[in-house]
């Protein structure tokens, strides 16, 4: 019997994600992350692509990704959960090198992704919309 292959955007996909290797939550969390700055600059400072990328780039830097992760962490913005993933992305050894960032700038940009993961495959898209939300209030204050 063949088996299919399944997949839903709303439904959750994979079962026990606090087992998942957390550079998998990061890695896929880097992609969600991405998209939803993508679609804010295409929707709030639309013109041509050069300068979305510029802006872009703004918000998904590993230096821009730290200074937000940063805030997150001084205005208490995560739950326990959420922090423990943090913490976990962020000190997990990862032989990959950083473009344009420090070790550290690095690190806190990857337990933020890692958290962006977890929320994305376990569907909690509305807390993924409060993160974002959260840290493009704090792009839009910078500028």
């Amino acid at each position: 019997m063949e088996e299919r292959i399944k997949f839903s955007f709303t439904d959750e996909n994979i079962k026990n994600l606090e087992n998942m290797q957390v550079l998998s939550l990061a890695y896929i969390g880097d992609s969600i992350y991405d998209i939803m700055a993508r679609e804010y600059m295409m929707i709030n400072h639309l013109g041509k692509i050069n300068d979305l990328h510029r802006q872009v780039s703004g918000v998904v830097s590993a230096r821009a990704q730290a200074l937000f992760m940063q805030s997150i962490l001084d205005n208490n913005i995560f739950s326990e959960e959420e922090l423990a993933i943090y913490n976990r992305g962020k000190n997990q050894k990862n032989n990959s090198k950083a473009k344009n960032a420090t070790i550290m700038e690095y690190k806190l940009a990857t337990g933020l992704e890692a958290v962006f993961g977890y929320h994305y495959l376990a569907k909690n898209f509305e807390r993924l919309e409060q993160l974002f939300s959260y840290i493009v209030n704090e792009y839009e204050k910078s500028k």
